[in-house]
């Protein structure tokens, strides 16, 4: 990898997508609503697609930016054809959506809903959101509450309104904060922050419904769980091996799926490199996987064998001041 270059400059910017059209980048600030000076937003970047076929650095040109009347905006995803925008909020548990113009710029938020505190929990807490594979459903983790969330997306209006079958309620105490569908659209593995699992779960796209398979603890057994907790998952291309990242314990944790069941099985646990991995990704041709150091400020690079589903470190990093989101430019944008 070469060495790093900014493109931009934005307050704590951290979570952020791609259009998956247009060359366009939207990425959020994480702090409050009623920061005095730097308030809680999305903001929308024009860059020069001909610049990276040209392996030239491409100039990042803020088209425009909306406030987010929530609190830590900490996910922000599209749905495939680039019509709306859908942020979780952590602080005050919301799911906030903007419309996104046919120039790319960034509407006036069209919907904004606040989970409600139900009884036995002590907060809500926004932690990602995902459209279906067929883009009619938006599915939100929901950390504080337990709960993955299953909305409807009106497209004509922008409103999300709860599904036939509105949540999957996960263990009390799993803290669900991001999600990734498989391949074919069938099933959704769930991270749980809080109780260091990973959840299957099969995904019924007629009609809206989560329903869970398993959980899989993400760490060995007999590991001092004290101050870890979890961040990302993502499924290998190849639909056969999931891979979720461990805070604290600093390893991303392999799991083999057996298509059949859908139950998964922890086959390894590989250490990053460095400390906290918040976000990782694979390259698109899924040989290679990017895991992001935040405390350490690394970014490591990992051989990927798609047979036993191995990671390889390669020794070779970049390093970057708390890097939080990795994507690729030529990748799917939306996943």
């Amino acid at each position: 990898m070469d060495a790093p270059k900014l493109l931009a400059k934005q307050t704590n910017a951290s979570f952020f997508c791609l259009h998956p059209r247009l060359p366009m980048m939207y990425a959020v600030t994480e702090t409050m609503r009623d920061d005095p000076n730097h308030p809680a937003a999305v903001v929308a970047y024009r860059f020069d697609a001909n610049a990276m076929h040209e392996k030239r650095l491409p100039v990042f040109e803020e088209v425009n930016r909306q406030r987010i009347d929530g609190d830590i905006p900490c996910h922000v995803t599209t749905d495939s054809q680039g019509r709306y925008l859908v942020i979780a909020n952590y602080t005050n548990g919301s799911v906030v959506v903007f419309p996104i113009q046919n120039d790319g710029s960034i509407g006036k938020e069209s919907c904004n809903v606040v989970h409600t505190v139900v009884e036995g929990k002590k907060r809500s807490n926004g932690h990602c959101s995902a459209f279906s594979p067929d883009d009619r459903f938006v599915l939100v983790c929901d950390l504080g509450l337990d709960r993955v969330f299953v909305y409807e997306m009106d497209y004509e209006t922008g409103k999300l309104k709860p599904g036939a079958f509105p949540f999957l309620e996960l263990p009390a105490g799993a803290g669900p904060r991001h999600l990734s569908f498989h391949p074919d659209g069938n099933r959704v593995f769930i991270i749980n922050e809080t109780n260091l699992t990973m959840t299957s779960a099969d995904w019924d796209a007629a009609n809206g419904r989560l329903k869970a398979i398993h959980h899989e603890p993400t760490v060995p057994e007999g590991v001092d769980r004290k101050g870890f907790s979890t961040a990302e998952v993502l499924v290998h291309p190849s639909g056969r091996y999931v891979y979720g990242s461990n805070r604290g314990h600093d390893t991303i944790a392999v799991m083999k799926l057996d298509r059949d069941s859908g139950r998964i099985e922890r086959i390894a646990t590989v250490p990053t490199l460095g400390k906290t991995p918040r976000n990782f990704r694979f390259d698109p041709t899924g040989k290679w996987l990017l895991a992001e150091n935040q405390t350490s400020d690394t970014i490591y690079t990992f051989a990927v064998d798609s047979e036993s589903g191995h990671l390889t470190p390669t020794q070779k990093k970049v390093e970057v001041k708390a890097p939080a989101c990795i994507r690729f430019l030529s990748a799917n944008p939306t996943k």
